[in-house]
């Protein structure tokens, strides 16, 4: 078959399609991803084709740029406060997912039309996966990751994109879709006809990372404890949404191991002995060494805690980081705080919490017992047909 992938150009949602892709080309089949900007580079590093289908002169990060600006000259998080999901908070997100999605729509149909796949795979919460698959009649997966699980975000997506399918005479609600959840089923809320897979952790291209490096495969003294901002917040907002809490790192029984790519670590001021800063690490093999993670509520890290059974400490600062937090604590697999809230005592209390290690043990038992993306991709013909 020939199966075009319609995804967002950001790394989170990239890196959680490419196992599956992987895994479909290894079957046999025709792969071609569809998206737009500096992202979709991450693609070809992964060894996967695909085509720019951003419309020239559209800025397809200006969205997520708009809302780093308001959130810097609001001098705090745009959507995270803390305690229940606000209307607003939820509304402002189905907005900002649809734009990005009606964004690359025309491109994406335009590339369809060209290549006439047989099956379109896409995030769920990415509307122009619907809209391909409508137009040509063809099944569509739709990806679900923790993000999905906010009731009605999918939901409300479609209603902000109603436009752009009636422009396009499509149904979305009429297409042959099938849910392919990539989450742990104590987690999954949805019911239906919809497929599992256990969610493969990839961190990018291991020609970027570089070779691992020899402490990391040693057994550390004593717990280790990852901190990253994924590749969002360091770009657009800085690092000093964690200055505040670095300086008292050096009370915590740990060591810590900063991974922040790029980003400029002045702004973090000299870093207590117990502080280990480094740029890009392959996050799945660090992770399967640490005790626990402090991060910024992204999908693809969420996921990779979670199967690598760590506690967590999610500091969501906006786009679906707050929800992806607000699941990582009701779970039990650690707690949710705003950066400026977060302290030494927390940590140790995280760290220490039986409940939040058996927890998180149980949580990757779950993921482990899931598909695998090749057992997926093999049954994927009678799945679809």
């Amino acid at each position: 078959m020939r199966i075009l992938f319609c995804t967002y150009s950001t790394a989170s949602d990239l890196f959680a399609t490419i196992p599956f892709a992987w895994a479909l080309r290894a079957a046999g089949h025709e792969i071609l991803y569809a998206g737009g900007g500096e992202g979709m580079r991450e693609v070809a590093k992964a060894g996967l084709p695909y085509v720019d289908i951003a419309t020239p002169g559209v800025d397809l990060a200006a969205p997520f740029a708009r809302r780093a600006a308001q959130s810097r000259e609001k001098g705090q998080l745009v959507w995270y406060r803390g305690g229940d999901l606000q209307e607003d908070e939820v509304r402002a997100t189905s907005a900002l997912f649809a734009e990005l999605s009606e964004l690359v729509v025309p491109g994406a149909v335009r590339l369809a039309r060209q290549w006439r796949p047989d099956l379109v795979v896409s995030p769920d919460h990415q509307g122009s996966g619907a809209v391909v698959a409508g137009l040509l009649s063809v099944p569509l997966i739709a990806m679900s990751n923790l993000f999905a699980l906010v009731p009605d975000m999918v939901d409300r997506i479609r209603g902000e994109m109603a436009g752009t399918y009636d422009r396009y005479g499509i149904d979305p609600g009429s297409s042959r879709t099938r849910l392919l959840r990539t989450t742990p089923p104590s987690l999954f809320r949805a019911s239906g006809n919809h497929l599992a897979m256990r969610p493969v952790p990839y961190n990018g291209s291991y020609l970027e990372l570089g070779t691992i490096p020899d402490w990391l495969l040693r057994s550390p003294d004593r717990p280790r404890v990852c901190v990253t901002l994924g590749t969002f917040i360091p770009q657009y907002i800085g690092l000093s949404l964690i200055r505040d809490f670095v300086a008292e790192l050096d009370t915590v029984d740990a060591d810590f191991v900063f991974v922040l790519g790029d980003a400029d670590r002045t702004e973090l001021g000299t870093l207590p002995d117990n502080v280990r800063s480094h740029g890009w690490i392959p996050l799945n093999t660090l992770l399967d060494s640490c005790d626990a993670i402090i991060h910024h509520g992204g999908t693809s890290t969420s996921l990779a805690a979670m199967s690598a059974g760590i506690r967590q400490i999610a500091l969501p600062h906006g786009s679906d980081q707050p929800f992806n937090a607000r699941l990582v604590a009701e779970r039990g697999l650690g707690v949710t705080c705003a950066a400026a809230e977060l302290t030494a005592k927390t940590i140790t209390t995280v760290l220490e919490a039986p409940e939040i290690g058996t927890a998180a043990a149980q949580v990757r038992e779950e993921i482990a017992r899931l598909p695998s993306p090749s057992g997926v991709a093999s049954a994927l013909p009678d799945l679809v047909g």
